[in-house]
């Protein structure tokens, strides 16, 4: 009978032996790559039933079942976790509208979690009570600010949907078809065309469209605040924040011990660097775009623009994107200013003049001091990321583009960071 240590010294022989070893690499390399083969091609029709929201979960299971057997490979686990970051992700979107109240809470918690426990290191106070304390607070300032502003906001934009309204129906009946009808023909548009198309189709629908437009305007504002008005979201919000908040440090180590420990480390140092980068832009921006439209609405309160507050509150709003947001705003004080004032060049002027100072006074004075140096994104790729998301996301998506980018470009310089280190790799 061959004693454990004989067998031992017997592999250890084997595996000394030059061609026993080619062989065991090249074997470990051959399953390899069918591992590969199998789990991209799984892959593959994981992504392709995920686009065609056909229900994944089937094709997930297939996924994991048919590289188990090879989860020893480092191939095979990498695309087991893609798979799975992608069920997850698909998960999320698909079920985004149902976990509305619990990702605002997230979003609550994850913001206030540094004063939670600054409380709790200041004051002895147990992270239970400080985060009731914190999200009762927060409900008794948003609780007063809506009580003060929602009655001044929802008087302004009736008055103003009025004045649209108005300024629409007058403008639907002074169509000149004449004129118009001789200003294409001048640019050489065939008479039949214009009789045909333009005098007894065209214009019609324009001026069908244009009287219509104030109850589009309604029904678009009106489908806004889907949620605000949903009572049930409104109590989960604060009860997630809450838990959230009291137990952020427990789903902190949770998460982290699903890392494997050899790559710990390197994982928490980059997701602290995302952290210093989402928390300090969210922060900052926020409280930038809070302090820009106050004092927006003061200013234009002064010089006796009508509807300074709905105009302040859209200005706070944009001023959440970059560079299209600047634009936005000026279109939306010129469009008030042309429909609700007599028109002269003051008038035409002092919103752009006002618009551009207080974007000024942002980039030299409050960005720099509030948000710090930012997140090292150049303007040019800052302007794409902003058409790329709202392409994919709408609204949703300028708002989130910044960050976003700010994040992936983190990625990009540690990678190459690591080929200057690791040239090999």
């Amino acid at each position: 009978m061959v004693s454990s240590q004989e067998k031992m010294v017997v592999l250890t022989d084997e595996r000394s032996d030059p061609a026993t070893f080619v062989a065991e690499i090249k074997r470990s390399t051959r399953f390899d790559a069918f591992a590969v083969g199998l789990g991209g091609i799984a892959l593959v029709v994981l992504v392709a039933f995920i686009i065609k929201d056909y229900s994944p979960f089937i094709v997930a299971a297939a996924l994991f079942l048919l590289l188990f057997p090879f989860r020893e490979y480092r191939a095979a686990r990498t695309i087991m976790f893609t798979g799975g970051i992608l069920l997850g992700f698909w998960l999320f979107v698909t079920l985004a509208s149902l976990l509305f109240p619990f990702i605002l809470g997230l979003l609550i918690a994850y913001l206030f979690n540094p004063v939670v426990g600054w409380i709790e290191e200041k004051w002895k106070i147990s992270r239970g009570w400080s985060s009731l304390v914190i999200v009762v607070l927060l409900i008794g300032i948003v609780t007063g600010l809506a009580l003060i502003l929602i009655p001044m906001l929802v008087e302004q934009l009736q008055a103003l949907l009025g004045v649209i309204s108005q300024y629409m129906q007058s403008s639907s009946l002074t169509f000149d078809e004449k004129g118009i009808r001789e200003f294409c023909l001048r640019v050489g548009l065939p008479q039949s065309f214009v009789d045909q198309y333009v005098t007894h189709e065209i214009l019609p629908k324009v001026k069908e469209i244009t009287g219509q437009m104030p109850n589009i305007i309604i029904t678009i504002l009106e489908s806004i605040p889907t949620y605000a008005t949903r009572v049930l979201d409104l109590v989960i919000i604060p009860v997630a924040a809450i838990y959230f908040l009291k137990d952020w440090n427990v789903m902190i180590d949770s998460i982290q011990s699903l890392i494997p420990q050899r790559h710990r480390p390197s994982f928490i140092s980059t997701f602290q660097r995302i952290d210093k980068v989402l928390y300090g832009y969210m922060r900052g921006q926020s409280t930038v775009a809070v302090i820009i439209g106050t004092l927006g609405a003061i200013t234009f309160s002064i010089i006796g623009i009508p509807y300074a507050i709905l105009i302040g509150l859209a200005i706070a709003l944009l001023d959440l994107i970059p560079f299209i947001g600047l634009i936005f705003s000026i279109l939306i004080v010129e469009a008030v200013v042309m429909i609700t004032m007599p028109m002269n060049l003051w008038n035409l002027l002092s919103p752009i003049i006002v618009v551009g100072a207080l974007h000024t006074f942002e980039n030299y004075y409050l960005g720099p001091r509030i948000v710090g140096k930012g997140i090292n994104i150049p303007p040019v790729l800052i302007i794409m990321s902003l058409f790329v998301f709202s392409f994919f996301m709408g609204f949703l998506g300028m708002l989130i583009a910044v960050p976003l980018t700010g994040i992936i470009m983190l990625f990009v310089r540690e990678y190459r960071q690591a080929l200057v280190e690791h040239p090999l790799m």
